[in-house]
């Protein structure tokens, strides 16, 4: 059991950064943001940073304008 639940929680974390990374591209933080606490919150809370992100996805496009 507990090796499969870290197996889960690793890929959950991997899951997190490769979000987090998407999230800080698509918003234009500074470089010096990946280092930030902010950062690493994105990637423990992504399942529900993901809600806000779709919507804004969806609304601005990748361009980050209004479609």
């Amino acid at each position: 059991m507990p090796k499969k639940f870290s197996t889960y929680f690793i890929a959950y974390l991997i899951l997190g950064l490769i979000f987090a990374i998407g999230f800080a591209l698509f918003y234009r933080w500074s470089p010096l943001s990946y280092l930030s606490p902010g950062f690493y919150g994105v990637v423990l809370t992504w399942p529900y940073q993901a809600i806000g992100f779709t919507h804004d996805l969806m609304y601005y496009g990748l361009a980050g304008r209004p479609i």
